[in-house]
């Protein structure tokens, strides 16, 4: 691999890794919620996993990370705070970017009131074991 790639690649993976380590060290009260229902139901997950999108060439232009990763599923679960209401358009983006450069990932979004919807859960939790 060309040394400007792998160099490249270099910074990039540390950026990637620095922004996953600060959303680990601070997570927001929704990803807590999830945290905790994922670990209270036994769920296997990484949190704030790192998806690396590369071109032909091998150079990584883009990163995605990802709220929780179950790998025994091969999902993603995003949670949308009130952020996420103004930029739908964004996280759909985001969606596509994953499913066309990790075929077979499914993405799922929760938000606030989908955590406290019971039926919402349950099919989560169903679709997780």
């Amino acid at each position: 691999m060309d040394t400007r790639i792998r160099n490249h690649n270099r910074e990039v993976i540390y950026s990637a890794e620095s922004r996953a380590m600060e959303m680990k060290t601070f997570p927001s009260k929704l990803e807590e919620m999830m945290q905790k229902f994922l670990s209270i139901h036994g769920i296997d997950y990484e949190c704030q996993k790192i998806f690396y999108i590369k071109d032909i060439n091998g150079w990584i232009i883009r990163y995605y990370i990802a709220d929780f990763y179950i790998p025994g599923k091969n999902i993603i679960i995003e949670v949308d705070g009130k952020f996420h209401d103004k930029h739908k358009q964004h996280d759909r983006m985001r969606t596509m970017l994953i499913q066309d450069n990790y075929p077979g990932i499914e993405v799922l979004r929760y938000k606030w009131k989908d955590m406290s919807n019971k039926r919402k859960m349950d099919d989560l939790l169903y679709k997780l074991v």
